[in-house]
């Protein structure tokens, strides 16, 4: 199958002149996270991402030109391993399709794993802990969590922690808009939208999609048509877990006898060399002594003040962790990107002996 046979033709597009406002608006309106830009020709320039908007102060009527993004592009007649491999190593949650430097159309990982067969894979295979908030916490607190973690969702919990909705990064665009930047005419009301700080996470949170612990994963695909994550709850629903598309394209990696690295954001050869270095020692380590890892993803950003954060996800043949590390060089963040990873690795291990253990017990207590 090729990238042309899934591809989404009708794509929103916008000019390097029109505004963040009316970016955001469409985004909000849509639920769509990314849209191309485009030149008169319908030539290529980039992307904007919701997700960069919430790490500066963003003015509506700034353009879009000033957030830019250059990505990865796939041909018409790309593959869809290649599509998986670069939507899971570069973090982007759709990709440009160009011919002839024109955008013909884009794929999205919702389009990809409507594709793809993950057999008898449970969510609990997949999920990674949820970071949570509240619902009487004010919006900005949570936007301020969501760039801190370096994620673009939450769930929301209330003061019981029972799950009671999910926000993202999209949400701040109901609040940044503005009525004059509307795309329809019953986009927005006229009303006045208070500031994010004057608003709770509870007023706008959204209806979510959730499971419980033992679901296939097959079995909850074409929910991500319609939503962006799927919650684990425990029988009291209580979230313990937290699945995206993205992650569970992770799965579908191509297999090998040794772990694989794959490391996205990093262009410097030699600070992907550093990191990758590291990374392979503790591997070498681990591998079929402590864990059967099957592999290792990193994504690496890198700020102004110079530091350095690592987020990984590592996946082995009995659970999938999840890690992050800041320093002000590739190599330090990396060691304690390793140390946490031992770390959290060392407390599942420990998790299901306990178990296991229990599991002992209540069988001898019936014997």
């Amino acid at each position: 199958m090729k990238v042309s046979d899934i591809m989404t033709k009708n794509v929103f597009t916008l000019s390097s002149e029109d505004t963040i406002g009316r970016a955001l608006t469409i985004m909000y309106n849509k639920r769509i996270n990314q849209i191309p830009i485009i030149d008169k020709y319908r030539k290529y320039l980039g992307t904007v991402f919701a997700k960069d908007f919430l790490n500066v102060n963003t003015t509506t009527s700034s353009k879009v030109k000033n957030f830019l993004s250059k990505t990865p592009i796939l041909w018409p007649s790309d593959g869809i391993r290649k599509c998986i491999q670069l939507i899971v190593t570069t973090g982007n949650r759709a990709l440009p399709v160009v011919e002839d430097s024109k955008l013909i159309g884009i794929i999205s990982e919702t389009d990809v794993i409507a594709q793809t067969n993950f057999g008898d894979t449970l969510v609990d295979d997949v999920m990674v802990g949820p970071i949570m908030i509240e619902d009487e916490t004010a919006l900005d607190s949570a936007l301020a969590k969501m760039r801190r973690y370096k994620i673009s969702r939450l769930p929301v919990v209330n003061s019981n922690g029972v799950l009671v909705g999910v926000i993202n990064a999209l949400d701040k665009a109901k609040i940044m808009a503005t009525p004059k930047e509307r795309i329809a005419k019953d986009s927005w009301t006229s009303s006045v939208i208070p500031a994010a700080r004057q608003v709770k996470v509870g007023d706008i949170i959204r209806k979510m999609k959730f499971v419980k612990m033992g679901t296939k994963l097959s079995d909850v695909l074409e929910s991500f048509k319609e939503f962006e994550e799927i919650i684990v709850v425990n029988n009291r629903r209580k979230p313990i877990g937290i699945v995206t598309a993205r992650d569970a394209l992770e799965m579908t990696l191509p297999r090998t006898d040794h772990p694989s690295i794959h490391i996205a954001n990093v262009s410097d050869y030699e600070v992907r060399s550093i990191i990758e270095a590291n990374l392979l020692r503790f591997l070498n380590k681990i591998h079929g002594k402590r864990e059967n890892v099957k592999s290792l993803l990193v994504y690496a950003d890198k700020y102004k003040t110079r530091k350095h954060t690592l987020r990984a996800r590592l996946i082995s043949n009995s659970h999938v962790i999840a890690a992050k590390a800041v320093d002000y060089d590739p190599s330090s963040a990396s060691k304690k990107l390793i140390s946490v990873l031992d770390r959290r690795m060392k407390s599942e291990s420990g998790k299901k002996v306990r178990q296991r253990q229990m599991t002992s017990v209540r069988h001898l207590q019936y014997i």
